[in-house]
């Protein structure tokens, strides 16, 4: 009993996640007898809560989770633990001389572990493994000093000289492009932008104290250019010989400002900047780190530098303490912006390989699609195209006569529809009265299933009073889309899901109907699932190649297209992240003159929430530009769907914080979305 007892035990603890078990086994080979017993299982406990309670990355860089579940935020930035303004402002004031930290709090990376800029250093220099090279090289430079009986900050020469040796990259060019890459990843914290210069002006003594292996000079150079200039001083452990770490740093900064009586330090490390601090008789101000304030909320099961990019900049927005955003913001920017920036990238990619020469973003959905898309690809051809799944079915009635049945009669049996509004909705109101006494029925008798089969019987030996009724709107439709199809050979039509109805009703009616020969493919978010009545309806167009989906069809991340589930309101959170505050299209007509027209229902009753949609959406875009100008418009770096969609896993199984969106937003998520 006792054996099977430790078996499940090392099972529960050690088997279920890669990155513990490797850990696990690294620090049993490293640490012998009794002693190292016991620190691996201390540890082997604290790796478990940091990632079971505390939502941690799994060491190896992935989630051991089928699908990640977490205790999220609707508003994060709004979370326990943000700065309190006020009394920093008093203790700066108090304070002759102010010191800050330099990594993490006047400068950040957008990276969720700085190692991670690691990735991309490897990436110049084709190098496989070389994060894990370049910190096995920095942990083993210390190591060396220690073995020597000094205790000072290794410096970037000691490291390279080791890497140089493991990897074969010449020390020089190495430190050359880690410093170039810090230059280039490195931003002031908008928390502190400006604030060391108003402290100067107060007449106070400002100065930046690092524990750093670059050097001095580079810190102050790295400082000035990201609009830090002007300190009073700039104090780096591997110039001095002292580090925050060990507190020797704070007696030679006191030495070195001699006549200095009040100090106040301000960094993230609760050891170095803030017990040693103490210790040392200072003042301090805790700035929570920005990254561990947002890591139990980020997504882990992620490829390793896209989850790193996005998380960092993400915990960037959000979590640096100077604003405060609103729910509908936080919920473009963290779950709609990765999604529509890398949807545009997916999109530019096939119409790049097809050579397309246009792109249909259909209405609503594709609004903030095509503005985006603009911004990134400015010199390529996109339309909004006004269109409607209610206005489709009526045009493409005689040709799907089945679908125009399914999406009017059938889909609304027994939901309260009365027979007035379902023709209504079909825009055959005038037909009602007659339809009503054929059917021994009354105009606000409510639609069941053995109604609509008999109502459908009666329309279809009506049908050329229908296709009268809805002649002139396919007129209009006409001129409207061939206008905007002009002399193109090749069009994509981008909408957010589910069946790819969009594009195929406008490639049949170019094509068949208005005698055009433009070839036309479909690109979708995602497409019907497993759960969807119908999940097969438009395969055999993805089989053809006619349509793609950038998040999952049945040959594409196929586990996600068994868990994007309808019925658990999935297609409504992902379509409430693209939504257009503009009012529905409800049809095409024609003006005296024969000139086109357009017939809109009601404008959006969620402008304002919707608006701040979009906003956050298009802040992450602009975020990601900055940060990573490099990955957005090339072949390098292009966002997977199945990174695309890791953010909202995670919240499409919180319950909790999904139902407070809907109250907040007032939102009827009782409709159907097919």
């Amino acid at each position: 009993m006792k054996s099977a007892g430790r078996i499940w035990l090392y099972q529960l603890l050690v088997n279920r996640v890669p990155g513990i078990r490797k850990r696990y086994h690294e620090m049993r080979k490293t640490y012998g007898g009794k002693k190292g017993q016991l620190l691996s299982w201390c540890a082997l406990l604290f790796w478990n809560i940091r990632y079971y309670v505390l939502g941690g990355r799994d060491d190896s860089g992935f989630s051991g989770k089928t699908y990640e579940k977490k205790k999220l935020k609707l508003q994060e930035s709004a979370c326990p633990g943000r700065m309190d303004q006020r009394a920093l402002k008093q203790k700066m004031m108090a304070a002759d001389v102010i010191s800050f930290d330099v990594f993490d709090t006047l400068l950040v990376r957008p990276f969720s572990e700085p190692a991670d800029l690691f990735y991309l250093v490897g990436m110049h220099f084709s190098c496989p493994d070389f994060r894990l090279l370049r910190v096995e090289a920095e942990r083993k430079a210390r190591q060396r000093k220690k073995k020597c009986g000094e205790e000072a900050e290794v410096t970037l020469a000691e490291i390279w000289d080791l890497l140089e040796k493991m990897t074969g990259i010449p020390a020089e060019e190495g430190i050359d492009k880690e410093k170039d890459m810090e230059r280039k990843y490195c931003f002031a914290n908008p928390y502190f932008a400006g604030v060391p210069q108003k402290l100067q002006e107060a007449g106070k003594t400002v100065i930046a104290v690092s524990d750093m292996y670059l050097e001095q000079e580079f810190l102050e150079s790295l400082l000035l250019e990201k609009g830090f200039g002007g300190l009073d001083a700039c104090f780096v452990s591997s110039r001095w010989g002292v580090t925050k770490a060990e507190g020797t740093m704070y007696g030679k900064v006191e030495a070195e400002l001699a006549g200095q009586k009040n100090f106040l330090h301000i960094g993230d490390d609760r050891y170095s900047d803030i017990a040693m601090a103490k210790r040392a008789g200072w003042d301090t101000f805790w700035y929570p780190n920005i990254q561990m304030q947002g890591r139990r909320y980020r997504p882990w099961d992620m490829s390793v530098i896209t989850g790193s990019m996005y998380g960092g900049m993400v915990n960037i927005r959000l979590h640096n303490g100077s604003r405060i955003y609103s729910p509908f913001y936080e919920y473009g920017y963290v779950y709609g912006g990765i999604l529509a920036l890398g949807y545009c990238q997916f999109i530019h990619d096939f119409v790049r390989r097809k050579e397309i020469s246009q792109i249909w973003f259909l209405a609503r959905d594709g609004e903030i699609l095509k503005k985006i898309y603009d911004c990134l690809y400015p010199g390529e051809e996109t339309v909004y195209v006004l269109w409607s799944r209610g206005a489709a079915a009526r045009i493409l009635s005689s040709a799907w006569k089945e679908d125009f049945f399914e999406r009017f009669l059938f889909q609304k049996t027994g939901q309260g529809y009365s027979m007035a509004e379902i023709f209504k909705a079909m825009e055959l109101e005038h037909m009602l009265l007659e339809v009503c006494k054929d059917l021994g029925c009354r105009a606000d008798t409510r639609l069941d299933l053995p109604l609509a089969k008999r109502c459908r019987f009666c329309l279809k030996r009506r049908w050329q009073q229908v296709e009268t009724a809805y002649r002139e709107e396919k007129e209009a439709a006409r001129e409207y889309l061939t206008s905007l199809a002009g002399n193109h050979s090749r069009i994509a039509v981008v909408d957010i899901g589910w069946a790819g109805s969009g594009a195929l009703g406008i490639s049949h009616l170019l094509r068949e109907e208005f005698g055009l020969s433009c070839k036309v493919y479909g690109l979708l978010a995602g497409t019907n699932t497993c759960h969807n009545p119908r999940p097969d309806t438009s395969e055999s167009f993805f089989f053809d190649g006619m349509i793609a989906s950038y998040l999952f069809s049945q040959t594409k991340n196929r586990d996600l297209w068994k868990f994007h589930d309808l019925n658990r309101k999935h297609n409504l959170y992902m379509e409430l992240l693209f939504t257009s505050d503009s009012p529905t299209l409800k049809g095409f007509c024609l003006d005296e003159n024969g000139k086109v027209g357009f017939r809109y229902g009601k404008k959006e009753a969620h402008g304002k929430q919707i608006r701040q949609i979009q906003r956050g959406i298009l802040d992450f875009t602009a975020d990601y530009r900055k940060y990573f100008p490099e990955f957005v418009t090339g072949e390098r770096g292009i966002i997977k769907g199945r990174d695309a969609y890791a953010p909202l896993l995670p919240f499409l199984q919180d319950k909790k914080v999904r139902k407070a969106l809907e109250r907040l937003f007032d939102w009827d998520t009782s409709a159907d979305t097919q």
